[in-house]
């Protein structure tokens, strides 16, 4: 079955807006935790602007994800530790090499540890496939109102908690945690099981929607609120879906945007690892200190598109390698389950 290459688009964009997220604050240091209404400039106000649209990212994904539904699968596992195969273990050689750090062979073992090597998304995600066939039947058991209030309950005990007490032993962490993946998630299958109520808007709705989050997102930082970019903000959750939603109402296929997205979670884990990541910051920041703001963001624009086309091309040429390696591995694993000879 060919994926909607609507859904595939918006998968594109969530990478995209990763890398925005990251470029725009991270790589330079991180968002100011309080607007300096005494020092304003065009830097300052821009940079919170495009933190406010982006910094939906990471909840993109997990709305895709909880829309379509998790299938736990022993080839899906594979595939991704794959992935990770070959992007820790040579990336740590290279980092060796080119930073000229020592290589200590302890590290170099952990890196085939992939899971518990690749990251807080990486963790959290595998810990979202492990759980969701538990997700997915208390969905199937409680389709509507029953289950519907529980999960927004459980976003509300996610803001008091993680936005407003900021209780730390609760486990939220700021939306880096596997729960905030969980409630994300459970609030894209309840999305999915309402669609044909949601719908009957006009998509225009949604995306003004995501303007007005957008805009409140903004408007908070401004004014000296804070924790406004935490994913676990209810507004930035609710801004995901808003965003989302236009993208269920088309259906088409075009091969060339499913054969770019199939590969943007290389895109990701890529530009987050050593060595890349730290020529991302020298990039980013040499960039941010030797020009103009104006240049700066055609830079960084550039910058984004340049990661984006060189983590896709790193990954094809890689799955010219893994695919063998993953039919042959699924051969022998099924063969088994089967009791057949693997041919």
């Amino acid at each position: 079955m060919e994926r909607n290459s609507s859904i595939e688009l918006y998968r594109i964009i969530a990478t995209l807006a990763v890398l925005v997220f990251h470029f725009n604050g991270w790589l330079v240091g991180g968002m100011p935790k309080h607007f300096d209404i005494d020092h304003i400039s065009v830097f300052r106000i821009s940079q919170a602007i495009i933190e406010s649209c982006s910094c939906i990212c990471v909840n993109m994904f997990l709305v895709i994800s909880g829309y379509f539904g998790i299938h736990l699968k022993f080839q899906s596992v594979l595939r991704i530790s794959l992935l990770l195969l070959f992007v820790l273990v040579p990336f740590y050689v290279i980092d060796c090499l080119v930073y000229d750090k020592t290589f200590l062979y302890k590290e170099f073992v952990r890196q085939f540890m992939v899971i518990s090597s690749g990251g807080y998304f990486v963790q959290c995600y595998f810990l979202l496939m492990l759980f969701s066939p538990i997700l997915n039947s208390f969905v199937e058991k409680y389709e509507r109102k029953e289950g519907l209030y529980f999960v927004l309950l459980l976003v509300l005990v996610e803001f008091w908690f993680d936005c407003i007490t900021h209780t730390d032993y609760m486990g939220f962490r700021y939306g880096f945690s596997a729960l905030h993946f969980i409630i994300v998630y459970m609030v894209a299958r309840y999305v999915n099981l309402y669609k044909q109520e949601l719908v009957k808007y006009k998509k225009e709705y949604w995306i003004f929607a995501y303007l007005i989050c957008t805009s409140i997102i903004l408007l908070m930082y401004l004014s000296g609120v804070n924790y406004i970019w935490q994913y676990s903000n209810p507004i930035i959750i609710l801004s995901a879906v808003c965003s989302f939603l236009p993208f269920i109402y088309n259906s088409f296929y075009n091969k060339w945007i499913n054969w770019i997205a199939s590969s943007t979670l290389a895109v990701y884990i890529i530009h987050v690892n050593v060595p890349f990541y730290n020529v991302l910051v020298e990039y980013d920041t040499f960039i941010l200190t030797h020009y103009k703001y104006p240049t700066y963001l055609f830079l960084a624009a550039l910058g984004v598109i340049c990661v984006f086309i060189i983590s896709i091309i790193y990954d094809k040429i890689r799955l010219i390698i893994t695919d063998p390696i993953l039919k042959y591995v699924m051969c022998l694993y099924n063969s088994r389950l089967n009791g057949k000879a693997c041919s």
